[in-house]
C-alpha cells in the first residue's frame, strides 16, 4: 500500500490518511505482547502432523507444551486449539510416535486431535508427568514404556531367551542310547527345547510385527513431512519473488 501511494501522482484523489499506520501499530504491539506471553513457560515444541476428529485431512503444524497445558498450532504459528490442563480429559498414546488428545463435552461433540511426529518420544515423558492420571498407553505403545524403564527386560530378555534355547538345542550333541548319561543328556535337551514354547514364539512374532508397524509408520510420516516441505518450499519461492518485485519498485522510487 505504501509503495502504491508513493508511485501515484500528487494529484491522486486518495489522500495519505487512508494508509496511516496507527491502526496497524496496535495489533503488532499486542501480537508481540502475546508472543512474549506465549514464550514464557514453554517446555518443549515439536513439529507434528495434525488430524482433527471431524476432518479427515492431515496438515503439518506444531505441538507446544506449557506448564499450564498444551497448544496445537499450524505452520504459520496460528493457534488451532489450546488445551488447559483442566480441559484435557484423556491422552492416548497409540504408538511411540502418535498420540491423541481429547476434551469431552455434554450435549455436543468432543474435541479431539491426533498428532504424529518423529520427535514425539521426547514429549511423551513430559505429558506423562503432567497428565499422569489422564494418559493411557495402548498396546502398541507398551513396549516403548517398558523399553524406556528397563530396556533389557522386554525385548532383549525375550529375544535372548529364545535365541539361547535355539542355540542350546542345536549345539549340544546327542549321547548314545542305552547309557544313563545319554538319558540324562536327552532329558536336558528335551527341557531346553521345552523352553521355546508356543507362547514365546507368539511373543517373538508380536515383537517383530510391532517393529514392522513402526517402520511402516515412520516411512509414512517421512512421506508426509516431504509433502509438507514441498509446500513450504513453494511458499518460500512465492514470497521471495514477491519481495524481489517490491525491491525493484523501491529502487525505481529511489
Amino acid at each position: 500500500r505504501l509503495l502504491t501511494e508513493l508511485e501515484s501522482p500528487s494529484w491522486w484523489p486518495f489522500s495519505s490518511k487512508l494508509w496511516k499506520a496507527p491502526l496497524e501499530t496496535k495489533p503488532k504491539e499486542t501480537a508481540t505482547v502475546s508472543d512474549s506471553k506465549n514464550q514464557e513457560g514453554i517446555i518443549i515444541r515439536i513439529p507434528v502432523i495434525i488430524t482433527h476428529r471431524t476432518d479427515s485431512n492431515v496438515k503439518p503444524g506444531k505441538l507446544t507444551l506449557f506448564a499450564s497445558g498444551l497448544e496445537i498450532s499450524d505452520c504459520n504459528s496460528q493457534v488451532i486449539h489450546r488445551f488447559e490442563s483442566k480441559d484435557v480429559d484423556d491422552i492416548r498414546v497409540h504408538t511411540p510416535y502418535e498420540i491423541s488428545v481429547r476434551q469431552r463435552f455434554i450435549g455436543k461433540p468432543d474435541t479431539s486431535y491426533r498428532l504424529l511426529s518423529a520427535k514425539m518420544p521426547e514429549a511423551i515423558p513430559i505429558l506423562e508427568m503432567q497428565f499422569s492420571k489422564k494418559i493411557q498407553f495402548l498396546e502398541d505403545a507398551l513396549g516403548f514404556v517398558g523399553a524406556r524403564k528397563s530396556p533389557q527386560v522386554d525385548l532383549g530378555t525375550s529375544i535372548w531367551q529364545a535365541a539361547t534355547g535355539l542355540l542350546g538345542g542345536v549345539v549340544q550333541p546327542s549321547s548314545p542310547v542305552g547309557g544313563r548319561e545319554g538319558m540324562d543328556n536327552d532329558q536336558v535337551q528335551l527341557q531346553e527345547q521345552e523352553k521355546i514354547s508356543q507362547e514365546e514364539a507368539k511373543e517373538l512374532k508380536q515383537i517383530l510385527k510391532k517393529l514392522k508397524g513402526l517402520a511402516l509408520e515412520t516411512e509414512a510420516e517421512l512421506e508426509r513431512q516431504d509433502e509438507a516441505l514441498d509446500s513450504i518450499t513453494t511458499s518460500v519461492d512465492r514470497t521471495t519473488l514477491n519481495i524481489d518485485k517490491q525491491n525493484r519498485r523501491i529502487k525505481k522510487l529511489t
